[in-house]
């Protein structure tokens, strides 16, 4: 059988493959890697004899394409029983798998073009999705909807099935090449070459609203969705970068930076993963990472050798390795917790009571358990607690995060306020003393007040606590102090309060005159 060649039209489709023949021999190390966050595990979770590709991942379940005897066949493997099957037992060419909850869908050449079909894992059963005497590739799932990129018309369109009603339905129906859909909730993503280069487009099932999501010069390739988050990659700048858009806030965001090429993104809650060419020089390709929580990026794989192609689910990593030879094994990592650093942020941190404070833990490496002390005597251990603050006072706020790892603990000193209506007291050293004068002006003021206003008889003003001040002539001057927080102010003024002199004339400046 002749196998199908894809019609994708840019450089990215071959950069993939040509990385496959980038290779370097290298043993695996499956010692944990230390991140400021978390420590990266590496497995090799199978050693191939024969060709693979395309791995995902959903839950404890592996799927992959895997060359044997002149086909492509679809595989699994299960990491609760660590037991590797076959999907499929027709002698014909599989690609692409794609997995959802029991489900895994591919692209079947068993009747002469390619055609779509799933099987379920809990029934073991298989049934075709599409069979046309056309062409159907690149599919994706996601709970009982699946879509794929099908030439029927001539062209490449994306089609949507779902298994819940047995319904078809054509997504787009522009002549241009929509290809490689992915799908998340009511949301389908795909890279469509209507306006010449490749753009991401969206489509909304429940508005059938179809939106534009890329519109500026360059190529936008290999969509990938989470939740409301879509991620790409683009050749705006010159290389490959990945770029996310939030379909909740219209905000672009590029990703990466780096001048060298990165390629086909996953995204998994905040983490997005991608194949990374920045420490080849034509050797090979990482895996790199970024935590959207955090805005950090963490180099997954450091062998020097290819690895390309990553997915992700939840804490788990896989990807396509070449370490150990010419034919790729599949390789994962699992992202453990390291000992948490606990921190956190709280609003509002000062007021008249009562007062009702909401605490933000802000924590990293994946806390498991919190401990609050809100310095009153009470205790939480809720992640995000509210507490109402009854008295007035300063209170110190203490937070203990806890994983499997250890406990970590963080205090803020007088980190909350609760104030009355401050009033304004201050006093001065000096009072009085020949030009130029400097006089240390000291807040005395009760009720705890956070904002301060000096103004010191000269036409010059303080909003420090506690200021110092120059007196340049001779006279007598009137300080006023006032004072104010959340629950008021309170104004103090005291006249003729700074007495200057010189040995020369008599004084000829006096606020009080």
């Amino acid at each position: 059988m002749k196998k199908r060649e894809k019609a994708y039209s840019i450089a990215l489709a071959s950069t993939a493959m040509i990385l496959f023949l980038m290779l370097a021999l290298s043993m695996a190390s499956a010692s944990p890697e230390q991140n400021a966050s978390f420590t990266i595990t590496e497995t090799l979770v199978v050693a191939n004899q024969s060709v693979g590709d395309f791995p995902v991942i959903y839950g404890d379940i592996i799927a992959w394409t895997d060359e044997r005897n002149d086909y492509d066949y679809v595989y699994i493997y299960d990491l609760s029983t660590s037991k590797k099957s076959r999907v499929t037992n027709n002698k014909s060419d599989q690609y692409e798998p794609a997995i959802y909850s029991d489900k895994v869908v591919w692209a079947d050449g068993r009747n002469g073009d390619y055609d779509i079909y799933v099987y379920n894992l809990s029934t073991s059963t298989e049934t075709p999705i599409v069979i046309t005497g056309s062409t159907q590739f690149s599919p994706a799932i996601y709970e009982n909807r699946i879509v794929w990129e099908d030439d029927r018309n001539g062209n490449q369109d994306i089609y949507m099935y779902d298994l819940s009603t047995s319904k078809e339905t054509q997504i787009t129906t522009d002549e241009s090449d929509q290809l490689r859909p992915a799908i998340y909730g009511n949301k389908i993503v795909w890279q469509d070459r209507r306006n010449g280069n490749w753009d991401i487009y969206m489509y909304d099932i429940p508005t059938c609203t179809e939106t534009q999501i890329t519109s500026d010069e360059g190529h936008h390739a290999y969509p990938a969705i989470y939740e409301d988050r879509v991620v790409w990659e683009d050749t705006r700048n010159g290389n490959y970068d990945i770029y996310m858009y939030n379909i909740s806030t219209s905000k672009e965001t590029q990703i990466t930076t780096n001048e060298s090429w990165q390629v086909s993104p996953a995204i998994y809650g905040d983490r997005i993963v991608w194949q990374d060419g920045r420490n080849n020089e034509g050797i090979n390709d990482d895996i790199y990472m970024y935590d959207l929580s955090t805005s950090t990026e963490t180099q997954i794989t450091t062998n020097k050798s290819g690895q390309c192609r990553p997915a992700i689910y939840g804490d788990r990593i896989v990807w396509i390795d070449y370490r150990n030879g010419d034919i790729p094994d599949i390789y994962m990592a699992t992202l453990g917790s390291s000992l948490p650093v606990a921190a956190f942020s709280a609003s509002p941190t000062s007021g008249k009571a009562p007062l009702n404070v909401c605490f933000t833990d802000k924590s990293t490496g994946s806390p498991t358990k919190w401990k609050w002390d809100f310095g009153d005597g009470t205790t939480s251990t809720k992640q995000n607690p509210t507490h109402k603050y009854s008295k007035v006072g300063s209170y110190t706020v203490k937070l203990t995060a806890t994983n499997d790892k250890g406990s970590n603990t963080v205090t803020k000193k007088d980190y909350i306020k609760i104030v009355t209506k401050p009033v304004a007291a201050f006093s001065a050293n000096p009072t009085s003393g020949k030009a130029s004068l400097t006089v240390a002006f000291t807040d005395k003021s009760t009720g705890i007040p956070t904002k301060w206003k000096w103004s010191f008889g000269d036409g010059k003003t303080s909003t420090q606590q506690n200021p110092k001040h120059q007196y340049l002539q001779e006279g007598k001057y009137k300080i006023t102090l006032t004072v104010s927080n959340a629950a008021g102010s309170s104004t103090v003024t005291k006249t003729n309060y700074i007495k200057v002199t010189t040995n020369t004339r008599p004084g000829i400046y006096s606020e009080s005159k």
